[in-house]
């Protein structure tokens, strides 16, 4: 009797002898899914956060009488020279605006943008 009992379990384990892999390739598809989501929404984050950090490098400069030229460079500097900026003067204020292009993977969105407002204090020269 103890033969057929441990025939029976070894049968039983032969059945089961692939099922770990058919699990894993039945996984695997969304794990892959999941890591590409997870890196495409931290390369946004980081783009968002460049973004912000040149604007408002940008709206410090302007507050301080920088000409527009040292403005823009300044935000590119720290948006990277891909990055489109844009200088809106109204009034008193300037709005910089930093819009950085994402990479063609990320398929879900096309660019990321910031803004930053300041008030200007008056124009310095070119000289100073």
């Amino acid at each position: 009797m103890d033969g057929r009992r441990s025939r029976g379990r070894a049968e039983a384990r032969d059945a089961d002898a692939g099922t770990a892999t058919a699990e894993f390739a039945v996984v695997m598809p969304a794990i892959v899914l999941l890591v590409i989501m997870l890196t495409g929404a931290a390369a946004v984050g980081f783009s968002q956060l460049r973004a912000f950090d040149a604007a408002r490098s940008a709206a410090r400069e302007i507050a301080r009488g920088e000409p527009q030229a040292a403005v823009v460079d300044e935000a590119q500097k720290h948006a990277g020279d891909a990055a489109k900026v844009r200088v809106r003067a109204d009034g008193g204020y300037s709005t910089v605006t930093v819009t950085i292009r994402l990479p063609a993977a990320i398929i879900f969105i096309d660019t990321v943008e910031a803004n930053a407002t300041a008030r200007m204090e008056g124009q310095r020269g070119d000289g100073q």
